[in-house]
């Protein structure tokens, strides 16, 4: 535990060092007041420490030794650094009854949580797996089979920081860091504007919501991204101009932690409009510094520099269009919520605030009241929060799981906090410390656990001390509290170094050093699901052919154009095949494919494989091409299209270019068939392809569900497949894909 303690608090006291220099050097510090300084001090470190590790870890030098001397020379220059005297508050110091007991309870009770094993779905599986990866390479390598690895990464880099000298509940612990640094931000901003009863009922609010509790001691960004645009607004509220570099850098910083802060640089512009070109510069400018280096490493690694989003606009072959497209469905509609029924968005409010199950975590029964807070828009100072609250909740709509919406919940908590102390002051008193109290009673696990049945995600009932302590040994709790542990470890011990392992679903990637590729994370990921699929499903074999026959002629080039549309079908083709009269013509290396979309996959269809298949990975619309071009004249007559029956939208027009370089409709009688695809021989050449493509192991579940369909008939006859059972744990099976 002493370990985890250094490493986080190593790693906080760097940030807050370079945020000392950095708010000095700017002439800030003197604007800031002293209880402002160590929070804003911390929020503008992170950011460049995070910057520094990143510069780092393009330069493959991420080494522990390397990272000691950074974080000297930081703590020194910080430390070495004399500012002025601090501005005054507005307001003098105040404890209320009502708050010390409550910070103590869940202070304590987070601090055990955060020091324990990570164990959150998320943390453990990309978040400290793609950490863990940085730092056995010691740095970034061309990662173009993990979506995750594409998003900016920018409170993993903190975590890299610490989880080389701690591991990963020091990665966590720095998590937990921004959580308690938003607490007292918010007791900072109530000091400097005058109402610390209000803000100290605010915080209280947020920090007590379990959806915070269980996201702020997890190795999750969402916490960390909360406090960074809350400390910007807070910054944009002062008002000094000295503080606009600052601003700027918690703006590019905030689109460093998560996508969906994209808002951050337009907000903080559109607050200093007024302030002239002068303040655009200089914020524009300091956001850019940290926001454009994970466009430049997508756009270099990936070939897009918003991957894994935008691909229609940015074409690769590392993240298709569909799947693209489905998860931002998935992500609107959790559950199919509101995807058909428009009414669905009125349970919304019931949903995030009591039931959770659905939206994967709770703010608390409290938030049920939150238009109360609207009496805030009395003063200028509510009506300002409650803008920050409105912003930085649009982003919610493209992912409406409960915690995006944590960067909102901490001015909405504010806001409430100042519509009870309008009241007079007894009255709020006595409210505060009511609704204080029973948010802090109804929230604690084991309550949650009494009246709420629908599972979300939330804190475990049971506090894990004896882990925290490392009474119980690391090993021992997560084998018993996390399931998908003894997987990693079984992937551990079975799998050699060095080789894949591919799984229809994610993996505990924090506890392995073995790359797993998951079925959705990348194209050629859902390439190869998509082939150990076709044997099984019914109508992905290729059972219809269409042959265009036409009277021999030299040709070329020859191509399909696609006539139908359907924005639930796919264009697919398992076998494009030509003919001169009877003779089959065998593809040489020598023709040149062209397909839109989706040109990479191109030689798919004419590999002589029924098992694969050219998909366009694309909705079916007009206009889609499959070209093959010839190094000179070829005489042909027919050719035969073998695909799937899955694309009944699917209409094929066939063109071709004659010895004169004319593009013209091949006159053609086409003739449609059903055929019984080679089952059998289509399993062992499915595994084959993956073979190909650098797999050596699959990990499957025998439920079958979702996107384990594939497990079941795995097991059924693993020989046919060419596998062989290796390692199982419960339903899990981890089979070595034979030569």
């Amino acid at each position: 535990m002493a370990r985890i303690l250094l490493a986080s608090g190593f790693t906080v006291a760097v940030a807050g060092a370079v945020g000392r220099w950095f708010l000095i050097r700017t002439g800030a510090w003197e604007k800031l007041t002293r209880w402002d300084r160590p929070v804003a001090a911390f929020g503008v470190g992170a950011a460049w420490l995070s910057l520094a590790v990143f510069a780092l870890c393009v330069a493959q030098l991420v080494y522990a030794p390397v990272l000691v001397g950074l974080g000297v020379v930081c703590l020194w220059a910080g430390l070495r650094a004399r500012g002025g005297e601090a501005a005054r508050e507005a307001a003098t110091s105040r404890v209320y009854w009502w708050f010390l007991p409550v910070a103590v309870a869940y202070g304590g009770l987070y601090l055990v949580h955060a020091l324990a094993p990570e164990i959150s779905p998320d943390g453990s599986g990309y978040h400290l797996g793609l950490v863990a990866r940085y730092w056995r390479g010691h740095g970034f390598s061309r990662i173009t089979t993990h979506m995750y690895a594409m998003l900016s990464q920018g409170t993993e880099m903190l975590f890299l920081f610490a989880f080389a000298l701690g591991r990963h509940a020091a990665a966590k612990m720095v998590h937990f860091a921004f959580l308690v640094a938003t607490v007292g931000g918010l007791l900072a901003l109530g000091r400097r504007f005058g109402i610390p009863a209000a803000a100290a009922t605010g915080a209280a609010f947020y920090a007590v919501s379990p959806v915070v509790g269980v996201d702020g001691t997890s190795a999750y960004n969402d916490c960390a991204l909360a406090f960074v645009l809350f400390l910007m607004v807070y910054l944009l509220l002062v008002g000094a101009e000295e503080l606009w570099p600052a601003i700027g850098v918690l703006a590019g910083f905030a689109f460093a932690i998560k996508y969906t802060a994209f808002l951050a640089l337009p907000l903080a512009l559109a607050w200093l409009w007024r302030r002239g070109w002068k303040a655009w510069w200089r914020v524009g400018l300091m956001a850019a510094l940290f926001a454009v280096p994970w466009l430049v490493k997508n756009a270099v690694v990936v070939g897009n520099p918003v991957a894994p989003f935008f691909n229609s606009v940015f074409e690769n072959p590392h993240v298709h269009v569909s799947f693209e497209r489905l998860y931002a469905m998935f992500m609107r509609h959790y559950g199919g919520l509101a995807e058909k029924n428009w009414t669905d968005y009125l349970r919304f409010p019931w949903e995030v605030a009591v039931s959770g199950g659905k939206l994967q975590g709770l703010l608390g029964p409290l938030f049920l009241g939150a238009p109360l807070g609207l009496v805030a828009l009395g003063d200028k100072l509510g009506r300002r929060v409650w803008v920050a609250a409105l912003l930085l909740a649009l982003p919610w709509m493209t992912n409406i799981g409960t915690r995006f919406l944590i960067p909102s919940l901490v001015w909405l908590a504010l806001a409430m906090g100042m519509a009870i102390w309008r009241m007079p002051r007894v009255a709020a008193g006595v409210a505060a410390g009511v609704l204080v109290a029973g948010h802090a009673v109804g929230s604690w696990p084991e309550a949650i656990e009494k009246w709420n049945k629908q599972q979300p995600w939330r804190l475990a009932p049971a506090a894990p001390w004896r882990a925290a302590l490392r009474l119980e040994s690391e090993e021992r709790y997560l084998q018993r509290v996390l399931p998908g542990y003894a997987v990693a470890r079984l992937i551990e011990e079975k799998v050699p170094p060095g080789k894949r392992v591919f799984s229809p679903d994610g993996v505990s990637e924090a506890y392995t050093s073995r790359e797993v590729l998951v079925s959705y994370q990348c194209a050629r990921c859902e390439v190869l699901m998509d082939d150990l699929l076709t044997p099984v499903l019914e109508d992905w074999g290729p059972v219809r052919v269409v042959r265009f026959d036409w009277n021999p002629r030299e040709l070329r080039s020859v191509r399909l154009v696609q006539t139908g549309s359907d924005r639930r079908e796919m264009w697919s083709m398992h076998e494009v095949l030509l003919f001169a009269g009877r003779q089959y013509v065998v593809p040489q290396p020598s023709w040149k494919i062209r397909a839109r979309p989706n040109p990479w996959d191109g030689a798919r269809a004419l590999d002589g494989d029924p098992a694969t298949r050219w998909r366009s990975w694309w909705p079916l619309y007009p206009g889609m091409q499959y070209q093959i071009d010839f190094p000179g004249p070829l005489r042909l007559s027919a050719l035969e299209v073998h695909c799937s029956a899955d694309q009944n939208q699917m209409q094929m027009r066939l063109e071709a270019q004659d010895t004169l370089g004319r593009w013209l409709p091949l006159a053609a009688q086409m003739r449609q068939a059903e055929r019984d695809a080679p089952r059998m021989e289509m399993k062992r050449l499915a595994t084959w392809d993956l073979k190909r493509a650098g797999v050596d192991y699959i990990l499957t579940d025998l439920g079958g569900q979702g996107m384990n369909l594939i497990g079941p008939y795995l097991a059924k006859d693993p020989g046919a497949w060419g596998l062989r059972l290796v390692g199982e744990y419960g339903p899990m099976r981890l089979y070595e894909i034979r030569e």
